[in-house]
């Protein structure tokens, strides 16, 4: 049986097909909506919907649209006295030198005319103190139905213990409402801290009103055309799960994309660190990697915004082809608007992609009296200088030095600048994965299937008994069944008012006082001193990783006729050159060189 992996992004669709014969990589232009190109890309392959046992997915437009802050008609209902929660944030310096502070909340997600507030109140231990107000529920249901509202996010405070208000609230919302979309702050995060639950639910909401409609129409486009088989979704730690379970946290979809092109990179398992940036047309995904695994976090910032999602540790910036430019007094910048040059018009100039309609005319307008040619590589230097120096922070913030880490580059720009941005980074060879403009895709293909089970638990870890632990675990374990080995995850904090962290564990533990120790001595590594208190239990969860070896990938083919095309192993002559691959092209600078092998392109600068 054929399966097939797609990875939509913000100007290319790429397909990877394959069965016990071998691989196919197909790219189709995204000229219309996901459904139109999904049936073009299969149609490209020669593939009928209903003979396929397995469709994986993963979209970059999520991100996207966060990256450009784009409004959707999202609402927030909250307990009263909350109503300000987004607004006043956390007082954390986003610039500890900037003489004026300014708040990294997320405002952009909801309108304040959005924001209401109901009265009724859970106590610190989940008890309800006050009745969940039916007046002040009806008016906000009469103010989402005026506003024309798509999703609406619920917060209740300390809804993480009870979720008893948040339910009923749902209930009436979806009674009157039938076609509107719920998040829940209690299924999409949790934990305590209700400016952190606030956010997480409200991009859950956000995601739904930006991205669900295209995925249902997707999803029935697909069953319209005799597709049978499992319909699986990437997700922000890299991993397969099923459409059904994205329908109870939609925000984990957000991240995926970039997620699996951080698995094809430490897939490539190097010994040293690994730190991989994958650029495509509007934004740059950078990642890290130690022994073959992407490296994960609890929480972190994605386009700037905090998520508390457990994810991989991903940073994206908007960099890519189809970024516009604008000059400052600090240099050229890749958030330009309407009709400034794009990276891809300075590209085209030099001879590294196909010619962009209008390109010389947008340049020209924008070079003044500067010829075109020098703008161009003036603006391939900005970029490749401006990509070394995020990857430069990414690592640095993460205690990595990036000139002992090696360089891994993907995605249909990256390769393209590879070799400019090892030299800004004072490096001397740089990695890219076979295919390296379908990264994504492969990494998809490659993804393991995870099936998982959890317990939210809310208890001192003192209190946890050997025996209550070892019944959650065979619990948990039959929950999850599968060949592949079982891992376990406990989510804990030193206090139950503290922010939680994950513990991850390759083995059974056999008692609680195992995971206490193990707990004590990741939290002493993680932040330099004893965990401040005894340790509480929030959650359980064991999961299980199933992998399936692909066919190795067909040859090089070049992409125009005068590219030059190697042989595995072989290197090239100095450059320059552009180098046709599986799935995109490598620009190859004069003074360095290319190897190849089954696995990877090295690119390495040439003894002088």
């Amino acid at each position: 049986m054929t399966r097939l992996a797609v990875d939509f992004g913000a100007r290319f669709a790429d397909f990877v097909a394959w069965d016990d014969t071998g691989l196919r990589i197909v790219k189709q232009p995204m000229s219309g909506p996901a459904a139109e190109v999904l049936a073009a890309g299969l149609a490209a392959l020669a593939l009928d919907p209903a003979g396929l046992e397995e469709i994986r997915l993963v979209t970059t437009a999520p991100l996207n649209a966060l990256l450009a802050r784009r409004p959707a008609r999202v609402a927030l209902l909250t307990t009263r006295g909350f109503g300000d929660t987004l607004q006043l944030g956390r007082q954390n310096r986003v610039a500890l030198y900037d003489p004026v502070a300014r708040s990294p909340a997320p405002v952009f997600l909801v309108d304040p005319e959005d924001i209401h507030e109901a009265g009724g109140r859970l106590d610190a231990r989940g008890a309800e103190v006050a009745p969940l107000s039916e007046a002040d529920l009806a008016a906000a249901i009469a103010a989402l139905r005026q506003r024309r509202v798509e999703a609406v996010a619920l917060c209740f405070v300390f809804a993480h213990l009870n979720p008893d208000h948040e339910l009923r609230a749902a209930e009436a919302i979806r009674a009157a409402l039938p076609g509107i979309a719920i998040s829940l702050s209690h299924r999409v995060d949790p934990a305590p801290r209700e400016y952190e639950r606030t956010v997480s639910v409200l991009l859950d909401a956000w995601v739904t009103a930006t991205s669900g409609a295209e995925a249902a129409a997707l999803d029935a486009a697909l069953r319209a055309a005799g597709f049978a088989g499992e319909l699986l979704y990437g997700d922000g730690r890299g991993v397969l799960v099923p459409a059904a379970a994205t329908a109870m946290q939609h925000a984990v979809l957000l991240t995926g994309a970039p997620a699996v092109a951080a698995r094809a990179a430490a897939a490539l398992q190097r010994p040293a660190v690994t730190l991989a940036v994958d650029i495509g047309s509007q934004s740059a995904d950078m990642s890290m990697a130690r022994g073959g695994d992407p490296v994960a976090a609890e929480q972190g910032l994605i386009a700037g915004v905090p998520l508390r999602l457990p994810t991989v540790d991903l940073v994206s910036v908007p960099l890519g082809g189809a970024c516009g430019l604008r000059r400052t007094d600090r240099g050229l910048r890749f958030d330009g608007t309407g009709a400034a040059p794009r990276l891809d018009d300075a590209l085209s100039v030099l001879d590294r992609v196909p010619a962009v309609e209008g390109a010389a005319a947008r340049l020209t307008a924008f070079a003044g009296a500067v010829p075109v040619e020098a703008l161009s590589r003036e603006i391939v230097a900005a970029a490749a200088d401006l990509m070394a120096l995020e990857l430069t922070r990414y690592a640095t913030r993460r205690n990595v030095d990036p000139t002992r880490a090696e360089l891994v580059v993907m995605g249909g720009a990256g390769p393209l600048l590879a070799a400019e941005i090892a030299a800004a980074m004072g490096l001397t060879q740089v990695t890219l994965p076979r295919a390296p403009g379908a990264s994504g895709a492969i990494g998809l293909a490659e993804a393991a299937r995870r099936t998982e089970a959890l317990e939210r638990i809310d208890l001192p870890l003192r209190d946890l008994t050997d025996s209550a632990l070892a019944a959650r675990l065979d619990a948990l374990e039959a929950a999850a069944p599968g060949a592949a080995p079982a891992r376990y995850s406990f989510t804990l904090a030193p206090l139950r008012q503290m922010h939680p962290m994950a513990l991850g564990l390759d083995r059974r533990p056999v008692s609680a006082a195992e995971v206490a120790d193990t707990f004590a001595a990741r939290y002493r590594a993680a932040y330099g001193i004893a965990p401040p208190g005894p340790g509480h239990l929030f959650q359980i969860a064991v999961h299980r990783d199933a992998r399936a070896a692909l066919p190795p990938l067909p040859a090089a083919a070049p992409v125009k006729a005068s590219v030059n095309r190697l042989a595995c192993g072989a290197v090239a002559a100095e450059g320059p050159a552009l180098i046709g691959t599986e799935a995109g092209a490598i620009w190859l600078p004069q003074g360095w060189h290319l190897e190849t092998s089954d696995q990877a392109y090295l690119l390495q600068r040439s003894p002088s």
